[in-house]
């Protein structure tokens, strides 16, 4: 296991808002958990204090049209 921090951030390599400290076996794995948190709409992800990916939220769809 390998000890990464996820921070969740107002825009990639931004301002930190929040920061939660996990255990995963790869840095695969702890992308996957950061883009499974409800609380990571944008985050990066950090081992060894490089970042070593980030999760962006997809823009909110417009409703579609009705008929």
């Amino acid at each position: 296991m390998k000890h990464y921090r996820i921070n969740k951030v107002d825009e990639p390599g931004g301002t930190v808002l929040k920061k939660q400290d996990i255990l995963a076996t790869s840095d695969q794995a702890a992308l996957q958990r950061a883009e499974d948190s409800p609380d990571c709409p944008t985050c990066d992800v950090l081992h060894n204090g490089e970042r070593i990916g980030s999760i962006v939220a997809p823009p909110d769809e417009p409703p579609a049209p009705s008929r």
